[in-house]
């Protein structure tokens, strides 16, 4: 604003002393004609003519033109003063003349220049007092990203009765429903799941109690499959609740171990295991062990024949079971509650290749597909692209 302002008056000085120049420069000429020609009385009348007033001798400060005269001098000077003065010599007389209307416009100058500035000054307190009245609005967006990683609690200080207060009123509000809803679903998932486990343990238990049949094995299974779809919907929808991950480092191998420690293998020579890199991964280390512990248990429902093969290479975990080509896309098996119908044994839900699509997403790493030679190929590859189904 001060070079603004700066500038302003420059142009009009210069503009002002441009205009006086040429005045002068033209009266100059006219000036000493009269004095060659004209007595004193006649010469002030004529002087009055041209607007211009005899002054008493004045101190330059500042030379705007000097050309001798061929009988005198003629110059225009600022004044230390800070007028404009015409300086003529002729012979012996000598002149200090001021133009008083060049003076008003010079003062009209100033004026504008002074109005810019206020404008300009005028614009700066509407402009912070516009920052002032928005500045709110980042404390709600700031509340609504803690709200959206997971901090329920957030909610806006904004106590103001403008439209921006409203703004931050209707967000609070919006934001404890939101809140009450998913306390309510958290607790009734919890309480779904010990309801459910509960007649489950029973049955089981009960279950010691009979001969072993036919039946009983058919009962007893069908209990552990609703027990397995019980933890399945708890663990994704536990999952999709949050968007948190407790971020570690750990090996592949360390990742393997924790898969088949949740995967409770009954006969241990079912799953064959290829070590043959022990990278490094930053990861989610529990939900990766259960996506990669889905994937074993998929390819053990789905296989035609055992074992099926983990393999660990560079930055690449791949399961390998053998079966017929799928008859839907890849893609399709994501979907929750979808299954393949070629199954060797009818077990499961569909939930767990759409858990590991979840976890898989969330941590930007690739879940790649592939069928070779009668071998379906699930991989989980540590790095930051989208799914990929390579057939």
């Amino acid at each position: 604003m001060i070079g603004i302002g700066y500038q302003i008056d420059k142009i009009n000085t210069q503009k002002y002393e441009a205009l006086l120049v040429q005045k002068y420069v033209l009266d100059g000429r006219k000036i000493f004609t009269w004095m060659a020609v004209s007595s004193p009385e006649e010469l002030a009348g004529k002087l009055k003519t041209l607007n211009l007033v005899k002054i008493s001798p004045q101190q330059p400060k500042r030379f705007i033109m000097r050309q001798p005269h061929t009988f005198g001098l003629f110059e225009i000077f600022e004044a230390t003063g800070g007028d404009y003065v015409m300086h003529l010599r002729y012979i012996d007389e000598e002149l200090y003349l001021c133009d008083t209307t060049l003076d008003e416009a010079q003062k009209e100058g100033w004026i504008l220049g002074y109005l810019v500035l206020v404008d300009i000054a005028v614009l700066t307190i509407i402009f912070f007092s516009i920052l002032r009245m928005l500045s709110p609005l980042r404390a709600i967006a700031s509340s609504m990203r803690k709200f959206t990683t997971g901090n329920y609690a957030s909610r806006s200080d904004v106590r103001s009765r403008d439209e921006i207060g409203e703004v931050a009123k209707t967000y609070n509000e919006m934001a404890q429903t939101i809140e009450n809803l998913i306390r309510s679903r958290e607790e009734l998932l919890r309480d779904v799941g010990h309801e459910l486990r509960t007649p489950i343990s029973r049955g089981l238990f009960a279950l010691e109690n009979i001969e072993p049949s036919k039946s009983k094995e058919i009962i007893k299974r069908s209990l552990a499959e609703l027990d397995g779809l019980t933890q399945e919907l708890l663990d994704i929808e536990k999952f999709q609740a949050t968007d948190i991950l407790t971020m570690q480092t750990f090996s592949a191998q360390t990742l393997v171990l924790a898969a088949l420690s949740k995967l409770q293998l009954v006969d241990e020579s079912a799953i064959k295991i290829e070590l043959k890199s022990n990278f490094s991964l930053n990861g989610d280390l529990k939900y990766l062990s259960l996506a990669l512990k889905n994937l074993l248990d998929n390819a053990l429902k789905y296989t035609d024949e055992l074992p099926i093969t983990l393999e660990v290479t560079l930055n690449k975990i791949s399961v390998y079971n053998h079966g017929k080509p799928l008859k839907k896309q890849f893609e399709h098996l994501l979907s929750p509650f979808t299954r393949e119908e070629n199954s060797r044994i009818m077990e499961g839900f569909g939930l767990g290749l759409n858990i590991v699509s979840k976890i898989v997403n969330k941590h930007k790493f690739i879940l790649e597909y592939g069928y070779e030679v009668d071998y379906h190929r699930f991989s989980i590859i540590m790095c930051h692209t989208k799914n990929k189904n390579i057939d």
